[in-house]
């Protein structure tokens, strides 16, 4: 006789205890002494054998087929009643739910809970190539223009959502972070949680992005490039603490986000500001003929055009620091020129600003149909009422720009090629960038999508290492791109 290891064959991984081998020997009278037409079994030592296969030594074929079926049907029960995960895709409406790990029924007498996993991660190969070697910012200071060759984890985010206690009661918590900065750099908490009243109001409140422009609150995920535009970096403010209300409106064509923050930006800035004052943003956009959908492509190629109407509007009283927080996201003000606002002499000699009131407003439009799509974004800043050290040349700054896209989906879901250009001019002088580059959506999903890019870059005034921009530097900077959305 030999001893046959079976295997169940869709659930090789899940071993069942002795009883079960017990109760089936016993209802069939294996084990006696009988000259019965199946062999008998041989008397295992409880102590050693620690798989049901192991407990099972015969030679009849039919005895093989006739245990297998009966190890199927007790796998078969047990995993019956073990809940399993579950993944949600994007849809050509909404983002991915993630890997649905438990959702409860409280009609059922179930506590209410729901978990599910998502993310994304963007490898990025970054490539600038100067076309000045130095620039002089405002203080009359000369900075080196340097070349730039690097590969990097651009961005990654682990998100948690789901609901607890009550199915209004919605939480979503991440981990966010970058190798841009060194691979000993800090992975950040971002999230909220806030109570659905209905689709018409969420109040809930957490760390999360301060609604200052359209193209800030478009996620990082379905922009229709590499990265957010120049402009957009120079004007937008960042993330912060704070407590905020969404929802839409008639008939779902209405959405708004709006509340009051810590600070425009939620790093050193904000935690060391002074006083008690807060930023005080809201964000509103129009659909009226229907769901815009994810991102500014028209990947999905709609049958019928959609347009999105929409402004926003930010007011805080901001302390300036030479130092940010730990975010990756997090931006300070800027001249026109890219000269730091609270650099030493940056509006006057001997002068160093300390603190300031900073206003913003956007007003945005765009288009889908066919596979064309069209969009503009235009800021408005206004810094003013300056308190600091010594004289400052100027009492206000009113700084003004735009961003542009034009994309068309020459094969549906497939190949995508746009052009992008964005500008930002104020009393310090003017930067401008444009370019464009290639969509690949893989699998014909939003899901998973490389890009190929090109810009050239006049006097940027932007800084933020998640970007392609540093401040004062002109040139081409050439990108290569693997997004995946989980």
């Amino acid at each position: 006789m030999h001893s046959l290891r079976l295997r169940p064959r869709s659930t090789w991984w899940l071993t069942l205890p002795l009883a079960v081998v017990t109760a089936v020997c016993c209802r069939h009278g294996w084990g006696e002494e009988s000259a019965g037409p199946l062999a008998p079994l041989s008397e295992p030592d409880a102590d050693q054998v620690q798989y049901l296969e192991e407990a099972i030594t015969h030679e009849d074929p039919a005895q093989e087929a006739y245990i297998q079926a009966l190890v199927d049907e007790a796998v078969a029960a047990r995993l019956a009643g073990i809940p399993r995960p579950q993944y949600i895709p994007a849809t050509d409406l909404a983002p991915p739910k993630g890997l649905l790990f438990l959702k409860t029924n409280p009609r059922k007498g179930e506590f209410p809970f729901g978990m599910a996993l998502g993310g994304y991660m963007q490898l990025r190969w970054f490539e600038f190539a100067r076309s000045a070697t130095e620039w002089t910012d405002s203080t009359g200071e000369t900075l080196p223009i340097t070349n730039i060759n690097t590969f990097n984890i651009n961005r990654f985010l682990l998100s948690f959502h789901g609901h607890v206690l009550d199915e209004r009661l919605l939480y979503n918590f991440a981990l966010f972070g970058t190798t841009n900065a060194g691979i000993r750099s800090g992975v950040v908490p971002i999230g909220m949680m806030g109570w659905k009243f209905s689709d018409a109001a969420t109040l809930g409140g957490g760390m999360t992005i301060v609604p200052g422009s359209r193209e800030w609150q478009q996620t990082s995920q379905w922009t229709l490039g590499i990265d957010r535009s120049m402009a957009n970096t120079f004007f937008r403010p960042g993330f912060s603490p704070g407590v905020q209300a969404i929802g839409n409106l008639a008939e779902g064509t209405v959405h708004y986000v709006a509340g009051a923050w810590n600070a425009i930006d939620g790093g050193t800035t904000g935690v060391l500001r002074r006083g008690t004052s807060m930023a005080w943003a809201g964000n509103t956009w129009w659909e009226p003929w229907g769901p815009f959908g994810l991102g500014l492509s028209d990947m999905e190629h709609h049958d019928d055009a959609v347009v999105r109407l929409g402004t926003s509007g930010v007011y805080a009283r901001t302390n300036l620091q030479p130092v940010v927080g730990n975010n990756p996201e997090d931006t300070i003000l800027r001249l026109s020129d890219g000269t730091r606002l609270s650099k030493e002499g940056a509006l006057g000699a001997g002068s160093t600003l300390e603190q300031c009131v900073y206003q913003l407003a956007t007003i945005d439009a765009a288009w889908k149909w066919r596979g064309w799509g069209a969009a503009f974004e235009y800021y408005f800043r206004l810094l003013d009422d300056f308190q600091g050290v010594g004289t400052f040349d100027r009492s206000s700054i009113f700084d003004q720009g735009g961003l542009a896209y034009l994309s068309w989906c020459f094969v549906p879901r497939t190949y995508e090629a746009y052009a992008r250009s964005s500008v930002v001019t104020g009393p310090y002088g003017t930067g401008q960038e444009y370019g464009g580059g290639l969509n690949w959506y893989l699998k014909r999903s939003r899901q998973a999508r490389l890009t190929l890019e090109a810009l050239h870059m006049n006097n940027n005034p932007a800084q933020n290492l998640l970007y392609p921009y540093r401040a004062g530097y002109s040139g081409t900077a050439i990108q290569t791109q693997l997004m995946v959305i989980f």
